[in-house]
């Protein structure tokens, strides 16, 4: 298994999907100062929240490089990362992460925001090794991973053992002892603007998951 430095770098210089390199060689000409290229995890070096979303956006990912940072579903996000202590500001771009990773089940920006399912399974090698990462030991702190919509709990239910779970919002599943799997709806303009995730049921969720990781939950 990569250390995390080396896994950083062996996903940077990915191009084992044409449709995906081509996609970004393309918007790249369009627009010159975007990131357009493979977007590895960004955070803390020993966290207890690893969040796991699709793939990069275009205004988000695409552009700043980071996950969730510069667009409309990081702004939803930071404001709650920021109320609940896993982020500096409430303001993405300019945040650093506290106690928190995040990254994709998706390493690059896919046309029109939908991966294949071939793109999907080149990238779980990473996913894989990120988790593996991740998981703590026997007497280590409780720690959680929060998927964000049903696609980036799907991939990581498969790696985990969790799959016969249907997706839910607010789901927490026990993973281990100290180890939990939480799943979201996704913070996407769509899901806000329609009331199918409120500001009221992403924060009564990260409520749940800090008392996961100080360990006063039930679970």
């Amino acid at each position: 298994m990569n250390t995390p430095a080396a896994l950083r770098s062996t996903i940077e210089s990915c191009r084992k999907c044409p449709r995906l390199v081509q996609y970004q060689g393309a918007l790249k000409i369009v627009h010159p100062g975007y990131h357009c290229a493979p977007v590895a995890p960004w955070g803390v070096v020993r966290p207890r929240l690893l969040i796991v979303g699709l793939a990069p956006g275009l205004q988000g990912a695409g552009r700043t490089g980071k996950g969730f940072v510069g667009d409309a579903s990081g702004a939803f996000l930071f404001s709650s990362l920021y109320e609940y202590g896993f982020s500096s500001s409430g303001d993405a771009e300019r945040a650093r992460l506290q106690g928190a990773v995040i990254t994709n089940i998706v390493k690059c920006l896919p046309p029109k925001n939908r991966p294949s399912g071939i793109e999907k399974r080149q990238c779980e090698g990473f996913l894989r090794q990120e988790l593996a990462q991740f998981s703590p030991s026997k007497k280590a702190k409780p720690r959680v991973v929060l998927c964000l919509g049903k696609d980036a709990y799907e991939s990581v239910a498969s790696l985990t053992g969790a799959a016969k779970t249907p997706f839910a919002h607010d789901q927490r599943i026990k993973l281990a002892a100290n180890y939990h799997l939480v799943s979201s709806f996704h913070p996407s303009r769509l899901n806000v603007n329609t009331g199918r995730l409120t500001r009221v049921m992403f924060d009564d969720m990260f409520s749940n998951i800090k008392a996961l990781l100080d360990g006063s939950s039930p679970l």
